[in-house]
């Protein structure tokens, strides 16, 4: 059986606690076989990474040293890669148009991070942040990739940390 995988996303201004939940949320994941994915960004992306060992986890890039990251753990595009990436982004972001290159790059890799580097292997599970748990942000692209696949949303804006972890055994034991 293939380890279960989760993308551990939100806001980059998630407030401390919070940022503290996840770092804890990824340990103890990692520690009862679940992979990270994630994308490297200040805040969140990086709280999670930092409870999950660079063994356990994937950051997607938009591009080579975004965020000071390098290593195994990486993962960079190819052009057809991220060609493919920013087309489920553009059919999903409410501005696309007015989205620069690189912005739109780094809503590309949320398709990555939802989806698999082919797009053909969703994660088991999405543990975010927003607030209120609203589908907003950049977190919110993310967000709406998960609901249109039909992939569960995890939200510490509205859930608490040990309700997050019981659906999390839950979604283990089901899979």
């Amino acid at each position: 059986m293939n380890a279960p995988i989760y993308a551990g996303i939100g806001a980059r201004a998630t407030p401390e606690p919070v940022l503290a939940d996840m770092t804890t949320i990824a340990a103890w994941l990692a520690r009862t076989g679940w992979r990270l994915a994630s994308g490297g960004a200040s805040g969140a992306d990086t709280a999670f990474a930092t409870g999950a060992p660079g063994a356990q986890r994937t950051l997607y890039l938009p591009w080579a040293g975004y965020n000071g990251h390098a290593g195994s753990d990486c993962r960079v595009p190819s052009q057809a890669e991220l060609a493919d990436w920013m087309a489920v982004a553009e059919r999903l972001h409410p501005a696309w148009r007015r989205c620069s290159p690189a912005v739109r790059k780094l809503h590309a890799r949320n398709a990555a991070i939802l989806l698999g580097p082919g797009l053909d292997r969703p994660v088991d599970a999405v543990v975010a942040w927003t607030p209120e748990g609203e589908i907003t942000g950049g977190t919110g692209l993310a967000l709406r990739i998960a609901v249109e696949r039909g992939i569960p949303v995890l939200n510490l804006g509205v859930l608490a940390p040990r309700t997050v972890c019981e659906r999390l055994q839950a979604i283990r034991r089901a899979a």
